[in-house]
């Protein structure tokens, strides 16, 4: 099991390098298959690895530490991940910038992450099932959809507030609808990999109901209001 946290723990009289090797050392990987790990690795969390692997930890910003902490967890290629609060001493402009890069990379590795949070939320934005508890005991287990429309109890419904629903919009992209609108000379601009919530305030912000679908250079399609709705009603 790969193992990260909030202090990143990472040891400082040690090199990026031999940190994340940590694990594969211990378990007798030779040097040659370790360099590549941790090469992969750095790539993976978005590091250089000619410009970080020789660096220590005092010389890595909070964001830079904890991507490397990420990597250390993945060292040996763990079935589960235990991430305890690991974005949680971050600023909140690198928490989110964190966060969407690890949801990123969850989708694209495929492991079983638990993940400790106080932060609503990140738990919306990264849980598929989220295990709600109080004083120690489980109060309900389910989707944030589901928690979302059968609230087991007033202490859940009233722990995840008005916010809810909006908080559910950030789980969900614009290349997850099935399908979309024309687009509009003119609108507003977004990503294949924008977020619902991020969409829904582009069209506040710029008093819009419409906004364009864009892939590179390429108009791909269109949004409206409406579509945002319906793709909420339809996953939850």
């Amino acid at each position: 099991m790969g193992y990260a946290i909030q202090s990143v723990g990472l040891f400082p009289h040690m090199t990026v390098r031999r940190n994340i090797g940590t694990v594969p050392r211990l378990l007798g990987w030779d040097s040659a298959r370790i360099e590549a790990r941790v090469e992969e690795l750095l790539t993976l969390v978005g590091l250089d690895p000619p410009s970080y692997a020789g660096k220590h930890p005092h010389e890595l910003s909070g964001g830079e530490a904890q991507r490397v902490g990420v990597a250390r967890a993945l060292a040996a290629d763990p079935p589960v991940l235990l991430m305890d609060e690991p974005f949680g001493a971050l600023d909140p402009i690198n928490r989110e910038r964190l966060q969407r890069e690890f949801a990123a990379l969850h989708r694209r590795l495929g492991k079983t992450v638990v993940f400790v949070t106080h932060d609503i939320e990140e738990a919306v934005l990264l849980g598929d099932r989220i295990v709600l508890m109080r004083d120690g005991r489980i109060v309900q287990i389910g989707r944030p959809e589901e928690l979302w429309r059968s609230p087991q109890s007033d202490f859940v419904r009233d722990f995840f507030g008005d916010e809810f629903g909006l908080q559910i919009l950030s789980r969900h992209r614009v290349s997850d609808l099935r399908s979309g609108s024309a687009p509009t000379a003119g609108a507003p601009q977004v990503t294949p990999d924008t977020n619902l919530r991020d969409v829904l305030a582009i069209m506040v912000t710029e008093s819009v109901e419409h906004v364009a679908i864009m892939n590179g250079d390429n108009t791909v399609g269109g949004l409206t209001f409406c579509d945002v709705v319906t793709q909420v009603r339809e996953a939850t």
